[in-house]
């Protein structure tokens, strides 16, 4: 059972959880205060994320890491397409840093095998070319060309975003079929 599966299904097997799981991230630096977490949805609410990108739902995160859901949060796509902007720690009232926690959780999605070592550096590769598009824009904007550059490059921005949203899908699904294919442990 993959997390999309949960999302569309609303079906969680509570006899496959692990409940060291939370211990696990808990352990970890930057998943310590992952157990404060009471579920109160201002993590989501800030999300710039979730904004663009319904799937992506910290508070659903968290509770299935808290609930054992390892295999189905580790093989998510959706761990990835955390910002790090950190607005959800900003607001969070129990001081949950949901930035750091998924750093944790992309940490042990790669050695677990979950997705490709080098993941983690095409996300970066990404992050830095997100950062050259701000930097163009500001510099657009405060020459006063803000109206006519805005347009120009949002749509540039929209059509990145929605290649690579794109091909994170693809790799999930496909880390997502081959890991329901193998036989458990």
């Amino acid at each position: 059972m993959t997390m999309d599966m949960i999302q569309k299904e609303g079906i969680l097997d509570v006899g496959k959880a692990d409940s060291t799981f939370k211990y696990e991230v808990a352990s970890r630096p930057g998943g310590e205060k992952i157990k404060k977490c009471f579920s109160c949805g201002t993590c989501t609410s800030a999300c710039p994320v979730f904004r663009v990108e319904h799937d992506y739902n910290p508070r659903r995160i968290i509770r299935l890491v808290l609930l054992g859901f390892r295999k189905e949060v580790l093989s998510s796509r959706t761990i990835w397409l955390c910002a790090h902007c950190y607005a959800c720690s900003a607001y969070c009232p129990q001081g949950v840093s949901f930035a750091d926690i998924m750093t944790v959780l992309q940490r042990m999605a790669v050695e677990s095998g979950y997705v490709s070592a080098d993941l983690p550096e095409r996300i970066e590769t990404i992050n830095l070319a997100m950062g050259e598009l701000r930097k163009e824009y500001i510099k657009e904007a405060t020459a006063g060309n803000a109206e006519i550059f805005g347009a120009d490059i949002l749509k540039k921005l929209e059509a990145k975003l929605n290649e690579i949203f794109g091909r994170f899908k693809q790799t999930q699904t496909a880390v997502a079929e081959k890991n329901d294919k193998e036989p458990e442990k």
